[in-house]
């Protein structure tokens, strides 16, 4: 069994290890004050074509059990992607490269089974929430290719939404978003809508955010040795002004 400093040694490493293959990782969408057009729009992902191979899991170090992820259809005939999480810890997604500046709508929907009940994301034993939305932004330093920025959008089960707090394994690098907190929308589609620039401003106060080198969803249950399944669906990235090339048709 590992120690408590080796524990914690893998836990760092592994997010170090995420923000690097997080280029590996994708989920996408919009935000309301531009009006909707198609020209605007970057990638849009609904899975009813199925799960592309452009979408990849990527585990972490130390981390033996992974989520498990599937293409879910529901009785309408909607299909999304559905990701059970038990005592475990591994994200979905795909490469991205672009400016958040210039296309910093992101949208989405997901559902939750559960709350994670003995999560506490401000202590290290409690980091654990039923869904998240990772962002991983190029660093502010050239020479430092592990020094990334990390925006982490989460379902929590006590926070407040709205507050930012810095993850507790990499309190320099990442900053947590809550977007929905406790249990009153549990097992109900919830559409997410957030301005990437904005929101890291907010995070990294006199910082300037640099390209999104990849996005992925996942759940989080290893620390409190939880179970919970969440769902994702209609994933769409938009920027302020027409582009040429979408990234996901």
């Amino acid at each position: 069994m590992l120690k408590n400093s080796q524990k914690e040694s893998w836990r760092i490493g592994r997010l170090i290890m995420f923000a690097m293959t997080a280029l590996l990782f994708l989920p996408v969408a919009l935000q309301a004050e531009i009006p909707l057009s198609s020209e605007s729009v970057l990638l849009s992902e609904d899975f009813e074509a199925g799960l592309s191979e452009r979408w990849v899991e990527q585990g972490f170090p130390g981390i033996s059990r992974r989520n498990i992820f599937s293409l879910n259809r529901e009785a309408n005939g909607n299909h999304y992607l559905n990701v059970k999480s038990s005592s475990s810890y591994s994200g979905k997604g795909v490469y991205l490269d672009f400016s958040p500046e210039e296309c910093p709508l992101v949208s989405w929907r997901w559902k939750i089974d559960n709350i994670v009940e003995r999560a506490d994301i401000t202590q290290k034993e409690g980091d654990d929430a039923a869904a998240k939305l990772y962002v991983i932004f190029d660093g502010p330093s050239f020479w430092n290719p592990l020094d990334k920025r990390i925006l982490v959008y989460v379902w929590d089960n006590a926070a407040p939404v709205g507050a930012v707090l810095n993850n507790v394994w990499l309190p320099e690098k990442e900053r947590m978003i809550i977007v929905e907190s406790g249990k009153a929308n549990v097992g109900q589609w919830v559409q997410e809508q957030v301005h990437l620039f904005a929101d890291f401003r907010r995070a990294f106060p006199g910082e300037e955010p640099g390209e999104v080198e990849g996005l992925a969803f996942l759940a989080d249950t290893d620390n409190t040795q939880s179970q919970v399944t969440a769902g994702f669906d209609d994933l769409m990235i938009r920027c302020e002004q027409p582009v040429k090339e979408r990234l996901i048709k």
